[in-house]
C-alpha cells in the first residue's frame, strides 16, 4: 500500500519510507533551484498545484477551486489546448511504486489525437524538458514496468505558463536501462557512506563535498611535501 504524507513531501510503502520520483529528479539536477529564495519556489510550487487541481476538477465535472486571474488564464489555456489536440483524460494524479525502490504520482493519463499518453502540467516560465524527460518516464516505468517501451505512444508536457500561451510539447522518452542505471547511482550514493543506512539527498552530497574538499586537501598537502614549498 502506498502513503503520501503532504507535509515533507513522504511516501510510505507498506509504512517504509521510499524515495520519490521527486528526490530522484533532484539527485539528477542538484543545481537546478539554486540561488532561487525558499519563498519563491513555495509561491510557484502553490500556484501550480492549484492550476492542477482546477484541471482535474474540470475533467472530473467537480467544483473548481478559487483562482486567481492568471490561474483562471492558465485554466483557459488548458481547455483550448483540449479542444485544439482533443485531449481526453482517461486518469489523473495516480500514486505508482516500482518494486517498493521508489513512488511518485503522474499528473495524467490522456487519449490526445487518438494516442495513448503520459502526461505532465507545468506551470513554470520556461520549460525543461530534459528534467520533464527523466520525471515522466520514471512515472511510466512504475506504471508499466514489464511493457515500459510500449505502454504509452507517447510523452507530453501540457505546459501552461502563467502570463503566455498554453502549449503542448511532445517529451522524449528515456530507456529503461538510462533510467536504472541512473537509479543505481541514486541507490549508491545515499546508502554507502553510513554502513548501508538510508541518507538523504542532501546529507549525501554534503559529506561528497566534504570528500572532495579532503581530497583536494590532501593532494596539496601532498605536492607541498613534494616540492618542500609550503
Amino acid at each position: 500500500m502506498i502513503e503520501f504524507i503532504e507535509e515533507g513531501h513522504i511516501y510510505l510503502v507498506d509504512g517504509v519510507i521510499t524515495p520519490s520520483v521527486s528526490d530522484l529528479i533532484k539527485f539528477i539536477f542538484p543545481d537546478k533551484y539554486d540561488g532561487v529564495p525558499e519563498n519563491i519556489l513555495n509561491k510557484k510550487a502553490e500556484f501550480g498545484t492549484i492550476v492542477h487541481k482546477a484541471v482535474e476538477c474540470f475533467e472530473k465535472q467537480e467544483k473548481i477551486p478559487k483562482l486567481n486571474t492568471y490561474q483562471k488564464l492558465c485554466l483557459e489555456e488548458y481547455k483550448l489546448l483540449k479542444e485544439k489536440y482533443n485531449i481526453i483524460a482517461l486518469e489523473q494524479e495516480i500514486m505508482v511504486n516500482y518494486e517498493n525502490k521508489y513512488c511518485g504520482r503522474f499528473d495524467m493519463i490522456a487519449n490526445i489525437e487518438n494516442e495513448y499518453c503520459l502526461c505532465d502540467i507545468k506551470t513554470t516560465a520556461e520549460l525543461d524538458t530534459e528534467s520533464i524527460s527523466w520525471q515522466l518516464s520514471y512515472y511510466a516505468l512504475a506504471y508499466a514496468p514489464e511493457d515500459y517501451e510500449n505502454k504509452f505512444k507517447k510523452f507530453y508536457a501540457i505546459w501552461l505558463p502563467k502570463k503566455d500561451v498554453g502549449k503542448l510539447v511532445e517529451i522524449k522518452k528515456k530507456s529503461k536501462k538510462e533510467l536504472l542505471d541512473k537509479f543505481k547511482e541514486y541507490e549508491k550514493i545515499n546508502n554507502i557512506f553510513n554502513n548501508g543506512e538510508s541518507m538523504n539527498i542532501e546529507e549525501s552530497r554534503e559529506l561528497l563535498d566534504e570528500l572532495d574538499e579532503m581530497a583536494k586537501e590532501l593532494e596539496e598537502k601532498m605536492e607541498c611535501d613534494k616540492n618542500e614549498q609550503c
